[in-house]
């Protein structure tokens, strides 16, 4: 009697989810994942690299692997030993990095591996672009391991057109195929306008205010933000603004622990907000701020416009892609520029910019870019079997 084929064993980079502290690659895999879950002839194989009790896709299963990879040293060792271990012990068809970071051909052919079909998603190249704002480690190794990565993945994957471009012009892919799925929100996303008066007095001592909300690194540039509120408010001492800031630290940042360390009792420190409370902060928000200088996608934006958030943002890089004519937009670095769009966020109305936010808002959906991820890797897989 025949037996019917087993399904397809696809493993995945699942290091960036992380309990209460998912980030734009944390937030991408988990709600792929999801969506990938459900795919009923996988078998999905989670690569972690410390013991994880959340994060239970249907039909998974998780693999703790070495120790937890934190640095560029363990990085390396996941990679280049732990990860190809445990794809040669589970028999995987096929691997997908939701970072970028693959193990290298020679690694895998340590393990009779060397022609497993592996696909690689590549959300920026600011490594690349903004290595000042990176530890010099941590830099070097991500300029070395993408580049190798994008060379020998079978399959790429990325969050914009900007991005694509961007790989396209950087790397020698020699015409391989980059496939677009997009961010979304981390979740839906509402516009909420009953909440101002709640989320004024909560987290802006009743103040009407404008909105950050990103990891506090160089490159996204909460500087220039700071200085251009400092003089918005010297400017008119006859408003009563705030700004709420929401993260925090990636790395060591000496021009804004200085700023930090002046700013006045209008600026608010929040630390990391989630979920509703997010949605809350954007809705009751006077215009969400985003000065960024570099991004592969900035999911932030999106959230704000689906929360009904007036946006302000830089013109740099990806965010006139992703935020179209939802933005009144800026140079990342004329606070000059900030300042009045600051002041014209204040004192203008805001309904034609929330509608055209909700409209744009609209494109982006992770339901399509599952769809996007699934084909990609369904050929991906189709090549183990051939």
């Amino acid at each position: 009697m025949a037996t019917s084929p087993r399904p397809a064993r696809l493993a995945v980079n699942a290091r960036w989810l992380l309990p209460g502290s998912l980030e734009g690659t944390g937030w991408y895999s988990h709600r792929l994942l999801e969506r990938l879950a459900t795919t009923p002839e996988w078998e999905l194989h989670l690569f972690f690299d410390r013991s994880v009790k959340d994060f239970n896709y249907p039909g998974s299963v998780k693999h703790v692997l070495g120790l937890p990879a934190r640095s560029p040293f363990l990085w390396t060792l996941w990679n280049e030993v732990s990860v190809p271990f445990a794809l040669w012990r589970i028999k995987a068809d096929a691997y997908w990095s939701p970072d970028g970071l693959l193990p290298s051909r020679r690694a895998l052919q340590r393990f009779g591996l060397g022609n497993l079909p592996m696909a690689a998603t590549i959300h920026d190249l600011n490594f690349v672009h903004q290595p000042e704002g990176i530890p010099k480690a941590v830099g070097s190794y991500y300029r070395r391991v993408v580049a190798r990565s994008a060379a020998e993945a079978n399959a790429l994957l990325t969050v914009s057109e900007t991005t694509r471009a961007d790989l396209i012009k950087t790397y020698p892919l020699g015409g391989k195929k980059i496939t677009l799925a997009s961010n979304a929100p981390q979740q839906d996303f509402l516009p909420k306008p009953e909440v101002g008066h709640a989320a004024r007095q909560r987290w802006a001592c009743g103040l009407p205010y404008f909105l950050f909300v990103g990891a506090f690194t160089p490159r996204k540039n909460i500087a220039t933000l700071l200085r251009a509120f400092e003089q918005h408010q010297a400017r008119n001492p006859e408003r009563r603004e705030a700004l709420v800031l929401v993260g925090n630290p990636l790395h060591r940042d000496s021009e804004l622990l200085e700023l930090a360390r002046r700013a006045g009792p209008r600026v608010h420190w929040v630390g990391r907000i989630e979920g509703s409370e997010l949605n809350d902060l954007y809705s009751g928000a006077l215009a969400f701020a985003f000065p960024s200088r570099f991004e592969g996608f900035g999911i932030p934006l999106v959230e704000a416009m689906a929360s009904g958030c007036p946006l302000l943002s830089s013109n740099a890089s990806c965010m006139p892609e992703i935020a179209g004519d939802a933005a009144r937009y800026a140079d990342p670095d004329d606070v000059e520029a900030w300042t009045d769009l600051l002041y014209r966020a204040a004192t203008e109305d805001p309904g034609p910019w929330i509608q055209r936010g909700l409209e744009r808002a609209a494109h982006f959906s992770w339901d399509r870019s599952a769809e996007q991820v699934r084909q990609t890797l369904h050929e991906l897989l189709a090549t183990a079997r051939q």
